[in-house]
């Protein structure tokens, strides 16, 4: 297990072969990250989940760098923080709703860019409980967690 998880669906127009690349760069660029064995489970959103789907993470800085270049790469359908491989789970949180945090003081923050921080849990319950605290609107970049 690692600190982070970072699972990905490449979207429908991704080649295979190509999806099956799209987290190498991270593997051979940092030492703290690695690919993880497990995977998400496939919800049937839009995209295909490739076989090799997920990074495993040390470093909330790296993290948040890893997340914020796969959310705009036009090769992945889907970010999902957390789950599978993760010993604490962060969840994108526009920042105008942080304020509706009912124990603000149980999780760590993270800010991304001026509108979103990842609110980090220690466990996928107080990650669940920062998920009904804001509205759906405000759960960052995407609002499911699988």
């Amino acid at each position: 297990m690692a600190e982070f998880a970072v699972h990905i669906r490449a979207s429908e127009e991704t080649d295979p072969e190509r999806a099956e690349q799209l987290l190498e760069p991270y593997v051979s660029e940092h030492e703290e990250v690695s690919y993880g064995e497990e995977s998400i489970q496939d919800t049937g959103g839009t995209g295909f989940i490739p076989e090799q789907s997920c990074l495993l993470v040390d470093g909330v800085e790296l993290l948040a760098d890893i997340y914020t270049d796969l959310q705009s790469h036009p090769d992945v359908a889907k970010v999902i923080l957390g789950g599978p491989g993760s010993e604490r789970f962060p969840v994108p949180v526009q920042h105008y709703a942080l304020q509706q945090l009912e124990y603000p003081d149980l999780y760590e923050y993270h800010a991304l860019d001026g509108k979103v921080t990842l609110v980090i849990a220690e466990s996928q319950m107080e990650a669940e409980k920062v998920r009904e605290d804001v509205p759906a609107a405000a759960l960052g970049f995407s609002h499911s967690p699988f």
